[in-house]
């Protein structure tokens, strides 16, 4: 997502504003409202995923360095983080589980045009990003288990299946379609372009569908959500340092410091969320608002580390070629 192509990132905030009042004001209990929130999360990851260039995994080739650097943020830093910081929430199941669950999660589409905004070198990711977004739905669920020390079991994730399949991976593969043709056909290149530009209205919509179906079940437990903001702010501080000394340690040019000092500190709650819906309600049915929860924290915090990230990481501080 470019910021030529999309509404403010900021606008999810107002599906999230929505969502919490649909719900307090005028719930409702319907087989039909919770349909539409699946079809609205199906919608919302074939257009997240069309921005991703899935055909283009090559380009990550070329840049190994920056690969080695935004595969050891993810699967190593950020891991240690989410480790630590859950441990403050070991006497609250959900919330902890939640918070690792979407933390873990490789961001793959709202950072990128922070990045860009940035003055990131956006390019040297996008090849990484569907990597990345292949490997959330495999090794996220193995580190939330193994992190949560048992307290999220294997028992758990078979309702997870059918919805990765139906909800993620059939919209992916028809972003994928959609890609091939748009190389073949400027049409359908011009299609892509005109999606895109629907990609924050549908993560608005679908957020505010989660809420209207979720929210008016854990009313007296929404308080405790509270509790997740320090730990999802303290992440964000947390990155930045961490992202830029991964990027010092892997030569990186200034620009593609940026990068991944900015994609480092975006999760991947677009792509976990579905994930989080399909959860057992009655055990974890709070987990989709920890998502939601940190998914507003985040638009918020890129806010800040687009204005924050070229200063600490000035033009002139490209190491030698």
């Amino acid at each position: 997502m470019t910021p030529a192509h999309t509404l403010s990132t900021a606008w999810i905030l107002l599906g999230v504003v929505a969502g919490a009042l649909l719900a307090v004001a005028l719930p409702w209990d319907s087989s039909v409202l919770v349909a539409a929130g699946w079809v609205m999360l199906a919608i919302m990851v074939f257009l997240v995923v069309s921005s991703l260039p899935l055909l283009s995994i090559g380009r990550a080739v070329a840049k190994p360095r920056v690969v080695v650097a935004l595969f050891s943020l993810n699967l190593v830093v950020v891991p240690l983080v989410a480790f630590v910081l859950s441990r403050v929430l070991w006497q609250q199941p959900e919330l902890q589980v939640g918070l690792l669950l979407v933390l873990l999660a490789p961001g793959v589409a709202l950072s990128l045009t922070t990045a860009k905004q940035a003055g990131g070198d956006v390019e040297s990711v996008l090849g990484a990003k569907p990597l990345l977004l292949l490997g959330q739905l495999i090794v996220v669920p193995l580190y939330a288990i193994g992190l949560t020390g048992g307290v999220l079991s294997f028992s758990d994730l078979p309702p997870t299946f059918i919805v990765i399949a139906l909800v993620i991976v059939v919209p992916a593969l028809c972003a994928l379609v959609l890609q091939a043709l748009a190389r073949a056909s400027p049409s359908f290149a011009t299609l892509r372009v005109t999606l895109a530009r629907a990609t924050v209205p549908s993560i608005a919509l679908a957020v505010m569908v989660v809420l209207w179906i979720r929210v008016p079940d854990h009313l007296d437990e929404v308080g405790e959500l509270f509790r997740l903001v320090p730990l999802f702010f303290s992440f964000l501080v947390l990155l930045a340092p961490l992202g830029l000394f991964v990027g010092i340690l892997a030569s990186l040019t200034f620009s593609e410091k940026r990068a991944i000092m900015i994609v480092g500190a975006g999760r991947g709650g677009v792509i976990m969320l579905p994930i989080a819906m399909a959860l057992d309600a009655d055990t974890w049915g709070l987990i989709p608002l920890v998502v939601i929860t940190q998914l507003a924290m985040e638009i918020l915090g890129m806010m800040v580390y687009r204005s924050i990230v070229p200063e600490i990481v000035p033009s002139d501080s490209s190491p030698p070629r």
